[in-house]
């Protein structure tokens, strides 16, 4: 995994990028791995969710066609992501509609964006719960509780090293 983590970083045009880059990825893993907690979403598509999702950005402006350019990628380095056939469609379904401002009824998919919508705070707009799928995401953003995200403590795949 460490070398995936370092393959995607090190392509990554925007890996330095305080708005898109991987200090905002580690949030978003962050984000799913508290949220897993609390649905039977699968982990390991909402960890990777957070690698990928951005990592295919121009700018850190309106590029609405990094999701898809996510997927483009995800699928030529397919053999590279330890994810069986289900699991590796839902990332790329997951990477692909990010931006398109819906709710999913896919429990893996909508965490997967609940957990980036959670950290949308950092480009000055609040989280609204009707954009958000789980109840506990619902719940972080109309109580604006992010202390229970900001406390939580897991072992993280992406990092910097």
């Amino acid at each position: 995994m460490k070398e995936l983590v370092a393959k995607v970083i090190s392509e990554a045009k925007l890996a330095n990028s305080l708005i898109h880059g991987v200090s905002h990825w580690q949030t978003v893993e962050r984000n799913g791995t508290y949220l897993c907690q609390f649905n039977s979403a699968d982990i390991q598509v909402v960890q990777l969710f957070a690698l990928f999702h951005d990592s295919k950005r121009e700018d850190d402006h309106r590029d609405l066609e990094h999701g898809p350019r996510a997927e483009e990628y995800l699928r030529t380095i397919s053999e590279l992501v330890p994810l069986n056939t289900a699991q590796f469609e839902d990332l790329c379904i997951a990477c692909r509609t990010h931006t398109v401002g819906k709710v999913t009824e896919n429990i893996t998919i909508g965490t997967c964006w609940d957990s980036d919508r959670l950290d949308i705070g950092r480009v000055g707009i609040k989280p609204h719960e009707k954009f958000l799928i789980n109840p506990e995401a619902k719940r972080i953003a109309r109580e604006e509780d992010f202390n229970a995200l900001d406390n939580f403590l897991f072992e993280e795949i992406i990092s910097n090293s």
